[in-house]
């Protein structure tokens, strides 16, 4: 998104085109050309407009610029954001030379490309990319005050801490290995019907359903029947299913607003009315559970016990008691990003080892001799599967087109940037 600055300079913009028009046009007329010299002037720096203008407006002193494409004046290279993109940058990179950073504009924010491993490790772990560029799209839906997209503060902490001791630490995912199991049991099982039914295998469908139904076990306590037809959903589940669908949509579309702010009163791609129009869904959906659980622990005399997150959330006391709409907020991020992270993951895995047959080979050799056929992998066996466990980290990190993508907003970021790579080579 682009910074206040850059949107206040366009305010400065037309207002002097506003004094400068009227009975004098030869004024006017100076101020489009000083304005195209000027788009030209920024257009030139290599990684395109943005950075142009902002090397002119806050040059360091004795810097190299990091290589990367000009793209086109005003937009820059807005277009390698759509489609494959990852297959884009890694190819201007390439023709680039730019091996281990690169610099692009995407409108009037300023993008780097970090296709080194050491450099994005390096990058990931600076606190100066603690905080995260806010999309209209993420702000519309809640996100900033959830733990992907919160400030870096004592807010982001505390729901960084809940989160960590509660859902992800090591005890409650041993905890909820019985959960896990199930539901693969019923992904299989959905497979094995399709196939024996002489029907094409949709992957990507049921590594969904099956991720969104663990996320929903986990964080709202609910279990349902892992089905592939829609008729046969749950109400309840095909709603959350409509509303992870909508705003994965909405967070996938290249919003022209953030990157040029002066197009943002106009909605022009209609995210800001699409935002509002599933928010309020969300907060129905999301706060009709939360009451349920408040009910539910309020019939009870004892303690309340807690079962899932959003006991969690409701058990919390003191400072880190959270209102309700934040409680919507954190909830409602850990099914969206919960959902989708995990089966595409799952899916990669998958489409790498069809890819690779002789790897594919080794992982059924090793479950043969280790699990055999007559019972189903548990999480236990997975210290003895070496190719299995091998296979799978390997094919996470391998892969050049896997490139760590982020937008700088910030000066001390650059700085950041020029300490990895001096030579910016």
């Amino acid at each position: 998104m682009a910074t206040p600055d850059d949107c206040g300079s366009w305010l400065l913009y037309l207002s002097l085109a506003a004094k400068c028009g009227g009975d004098q046009p030869y004024r006017l007329a100076g101020f489009l050309a000083l304005c195209v010299v000027t788009c030209l002037l920024h257009w030139c720096f290599p990684g395109g407009p943005a950075w142009g203008r902002w090397w002119w407006t806050r040059r360091v002193s004795g810097a190299a610029a990091v290589p990367g494409p000009r793209g086109l004046p005003v937009i820059g290279s807005m277009w390698l954001m759509t489609g494959l993109a990852h297959r884009k940058l890694a190819a201007a990179a390439e023709r680039l030379r730019a091996r281990r950073l690169m610099a692009f504009s995407v409108g009037e924010t300023r993008m780097v490309v970090a296709a080194h491993p050491d450099v994005a490790r390096e990058i990931l772990n600076s606190p100066d990319f603690a905080d995260r560029p806010v999309k209209e799209s993420a702000y519309g839906l809640l996100f900033h005050r959830a733990i992907g997209f919160a400030p870096h503060g004592a807010y982001w902490r505390a729901l960084r801490r809940v989160a960590s001791t509660h859902l992800f630490s090591p005890w409650q995912v041993a905890a909820s290995g019985a959960q896990r199991a199930v539901i693969a049991r019923q992904m299989v099982a959905a497979v094995r019907d399709m196939s024996a039914a002489g029907r094409g295998v949709e992957v990507r469908r049921v590594l969904r359903r099956g991720s969104l139904h663990n996320v929903m076990w986990s964080v709202f306590g609910r279990r349902y029947n892992l089905e592939l037809d829609p008729a046969k959903e749950s109400p309840e589940t095909r709603e959350l299913r409509s509303l992870v669908d909508e705003g994965y949509d909405l967070l996938g579309v290249l919003n022209w607003s953030d990157h040029l702010p002066w197009l943002a009163l106009f909605d022009l791609q209609g995210t800001r009315a699409r935002c509002d129009r599933l928010v309020p869904r969300v907060n129905r959906f999301v706060g009709g559970i939360i009451d349920e659980h408040r009910a539910r622990n309020g019939l009870s005399s004892a303690p309340p016990v807690v079962v899932d997150f959003t006991d969690v959330l409701l058990s919390l006391q003191g400072d880190d008691r959270l209102a309700d709409s934040d409680m919507i907020a954190v909830l409602w991020e850990m099914v969206f990003r919960g959902t989708d992270t995990v089966a595409v993951l799952i899916e990669w895995v998958l489409a790498r080892l069809v890819l690779h047959p002789d790897v594919q080979a080794r992982v059924h050799e090793e479950l043969d001799r280790v699990v055999g056929r007559d019972r189903a992998v548990t999480e236990s066996d997975s210290a003895s599967l070496v190719s299995a466990v091998c296979g799978v980290s390997r094919i996470k990190t391998a892969g050049r087109d896997h490139m760590l993508l982020l937008g700088v907003s910030q000066q001390r970021y650059y700085r950041v940037l020029l300490h990895i790579l001096p030579d910016a080579a």
